[in-house]
């Protein structure tokens, strides 16, 4: 078990104009499982990065480090490097072989480990995480959510005392959150080892936290437990606060005005104990319907076809099995469609091929009745827009005013710089427009790319997990750009793990498996009697609550 203290510690990054990280002390004993909570921005990662001697990040540091009573400095380099272990936000920055297998072994190597040690470890841990199938892969080749899988295994295969881990869920679908979440647990309860978890989506992880330290402006704003996070986010009212609690929580907290302070002593974390909260006090559940704007649409829009999926068939090489195996979907007009499907299943290579980046062996997309793959670059790039994964792919110059203007004129924009300037201001990013975008956050990156697919104005709009790694209100402001495109003309299908957006704002959700869309309903029924695949609040009247159809038969 490893313990860290923290003395007065500052941190300015090179020519920053205010510190990243201002006077924290605080402490985090051996053996605890600590949530570092905070909006995007606030130093979180700085904080992590810092905690781990071989990536900390240029520019002044003051105060003290200490890891187990000794300064992190004064450690020796091959102590301190297995001693703290460190999983990034982005995962791609952390690979670095061409092999799953390779990958798993380099720290190992690194180290000087025999190789029958070297494979009875690999094989612990490629069967803990369910890696087996994946040993052989390029790891250039793997989805966001499998990469994440590989370097935390990676990070455990030299057995640190204290885990770091920078946003671990936000690339993992429902289950695989859930599985990881119950790994991390049981290295924490079994081996003793000390876990301090950055994260955005917190209902599964508060009811398993020992403690909740919050960020904000890089100043310590809260230490305390997960309870007692939860009744002084409740006493401020501050939407910042107030939204990075659990939905279940914010739920229990505002079901009753009247009767707050008295909800407030015992605030539910989980639907285990929301159940209790509600037997207790005699709650009534209510019928849910879908939540935020999702209203369907009418019948001569929602019917009208905007793009058609004709059986589409594609594999990356002839060795690999197909991604799409006959895939048939249509996207109607004025759609608000949320994709699903597990880390893996193709919802990132489906967009791509949607969007006329890649091109199906067998099949064909049909936009308006018209064949995608004959429409020329530049009538296709002003009707469909595309947000890859990773927002830096987007940007080619060093600033974003450039990026935006190179996209401008690709739009055959009349007046670039005003193009410019009015999606800057349509997207609060005017004093971003001379910073380089890999100095960008990330809730500023992602926004940065979704202006520039925006500039064309397209009919179609495909984004692939525009929320991950955002906080909370970042997460709301982008919904109301993402309306306010919709309410333009724009039609949007977002791949996503995000539960409680899609049941917010979307009017269809669509899973993916095996290559085929399996299920596509409203949110509402599409959600009902799903396990994992479903919001906190869905799981909570699951089976207590008849849907609007099974009302309509009981009547």
């Amino acid at each position: 078990m490893a313990s860290i203290e923290l003395h007065n510690l500052t941190f300015h990054y090179p020519d920053a104009a205010a510190p990243a990280l201002t006077d924290l002390t605080l402490s985090v004993q051996g053996g605890e499982f600590v949530v570092l909570s905070g909006p995007s921005g606030s130093g979180k990662s700085t904080l992590l990065r810092l905690l781990k001697r071989e990536v900390s990040p240029g520019g002044r540091l003051s105060g003290s480090i200490l890891l187990d009573e000794r300064q992190l400095e004064a450690w020796p380099a091959r102590e301190a490097a297995s001693a703290v272990g460190l999983v990034m936000q982005h995962p791609d920055n952390q690979l670095v072989v061409d092999t799953v297998e390779h990958e798993l072994a380099f720290g190992m190597e690194n180290f000087g480990f025999d190789r029958s040690a070297m494979r009875r470890r690999m094989a612990e841990l490629a069967g803990f995480f369910g890696l087996e199938p994946l040993m052989s892969r390029r790891t250039d080749e793997l989805s966001g959510g499998q990469k994440q899988m590989v370097n935390l295994a990676s990070v455990l295969m030299l057995q640190p005392r204290l885990l770091l881990l920078d946003e671990p869920l936000a690339q993992l679908d429902p289950l695989a959150a859930r599985e990881l979440l119950g790994m991390i647990k049981r290295l924490n309860d079994e081996w003793g080892m000390t876990v301090l978890m950055s994260e955005h989506r917190i209902d599964d992880i508060l009811p398993l936290a020992d403690r909740v330290l919050r960020l904000d402006r890089g100043r310590l704003a809260f230490d305390g437990p997960p309870r007692q996070f939860a009744q002084e986010a409740w006493r401020r009212q501050d939407p910042a606060w107030v939204e990075a609690l659990p939905a279940i929580t914010r739920w229990a907290l505002s079901h009753d005005g009247s009767d707050s302070i008295r909800a407030a002593e015992t605030p539910p974390l989980s639907v285990k104990e929301a159940r209790q909260w509600m037997h207790r006090r005699a709650v009534q559940a209510a019928p849910l319907s879908p939540a935020g704007p999702a209203q369907s649409l009418g019948t001569d829009v929602a019917h009208k076809p905007l793009l058609r999926a004709d059986g589409l068939f594609f594999a990356y090489d002839k060795r690999s099995p197909a991604v799409m195996r006959g895939l048939e979907w249509t996207i109607r007009q004025g759609d608000r469609i949320a994709l699903f499907g597990g880390n893996g299943s193709g919802k990132s290579t489906l967009l791509q091929l949607l969007a006329g980046l890649l091109q199906p062996q067998r099949g064909e997309v049909f936009v308006e009745g018209a064949k995608l793959r004959r429409l020329p670059a530049a009538a296709r790039y002003a009707r469909i827009g595309y947000l890859a994964q990773n927002p830096l792919l987007h940007f080619a110059y060093d600033t974003l005013q450039e990026d935006l203007l190179h996209a401008a004129r690709r739009a055959a924009s009349a007046n670039p710089a005003e193009e410019v300037r009015r999606m800057a201001e349509r997207f609060g990013l005017q004093d971003l427009l001379q910073r380089h975008p890999h100095d960008l956050s990330g809730g500023e990156r992602q926004l940065g790319a979704l202006a520039l697919a925006l500039v064309s104005r397209p009919q179609l709009l495909l984004l692939d997990e525009p929320t991950k790694g955002i906080d909370a209100l970042a997460k709301s402001r982008l919904a109301g750009h993402l309306l306010a495109a919709h309410e333009t003309g724009a039609t949007l299908v977002v791949a996503t793990h995000d539960v409680e957006f899609a049941a917010a704002y979307a009017n269809r959700c669509s899973l993916l498996f095996q290559g085929e869309i399996v299920a596509d309903d409203e949110p509402d029924t599409f959600f009902r009697g799903n396990l994992f695949y479903a919001p906190p609040l869905h799981r909570l009247f699951h089976n207590q609550t008849p849907s609007p159809v099974e009302q309509a038969v009981l009547r």
